[in-house]
């Protein structure tokens, strides 16, 4: 006699919409954008058709919501704690250590949606790479007026450009993701906080 099959667990609708995002997860970091079709993300979540389209419409559909969750996540972090009140160049250092830590631990904890973002939605096209720029540019902004507060309070040298000041530090913190965050072995995030914040503080104070 056939073993009978096993029911089919039903789960709250955010909590399906959250288990299907997992598995696409997973199924994109192995195949990448195009590599990846729909009947991937099903069997890796283990489901039923239908029940893919109830919650998404395809797989660019599922893409994006990957892509709308890591901009969320990083958008979102924030240091634990009320900050610190920035008075002196060694209040902006540790105010700068703060932030590059969460950012650095951010990405690290959440690096398969960061190597989707970084590896395959721009190369994926179809409206994501405007979405990316679009959160690049609040990033530049938050970064940027960081800068002009520490030149209006005296810390930072009169002439910083706080612009090409943000764009570098932005460019820095992609490229310190790709090399040390996505890779396997744990890296030292205490060493990269020290670096990134050593030569922001060169920059900032000339």
């Amino acid at each position: 006699m056939a073993a009978a099959s096993r029911p089919r667990t039903r789960l709250a609708k955010d909590d399906r919409r959250a288990q299907l995002l997992g598995a696409a997860e997973r199924a994109f970091l192995r195949g990448g954008y195009h590599g990846t079709h729909v009947d991937d993300v099903i069997r890796e979540a283990g489901i039923a058709r239908g029940t893919f389209y109830l919650h998404f419409e395809s797989k660019h559909a599922i893409f994006s919501a990957l892509v709308d969750r890591m901009l969320g996540i990083f958008l979102e972090a924030r240091p634990t704690g009320p900050e610190p009140e920035v008075r002196t160049a060694a209040d902006a250092e540790a105010l700068l250590s703060l932030s590059t830590r969460t950012v650095l631990s951010t990405f690290r904890a959440h690096r398969g949606l960061c190597r989707l973002l970084l590896e395959e939605a721009v190369g994926a096209d179809k409206g994501f790479a405007a979405r990316l720029d679009a959160h690049e540019r609040e990033w530049h902004a938050r970064v940027a007026a960081t800068r002009r507060e520490f030149v209006e309070r005296g810390i930072a040298r009169p002439d910083l450009d706080c612009d090409v000041h943000a764009e570098m530090v932005i460019g820095l913190m992609e490229r310190l993701t790709r090399r040390y965050l996505l890779p396997d072995p744990e890296p030292d995030l205490e060493a990269l906080v020290r670096a990134v914040v050593a030569f922001e503080m060169r920059g900032i104070r000339g």
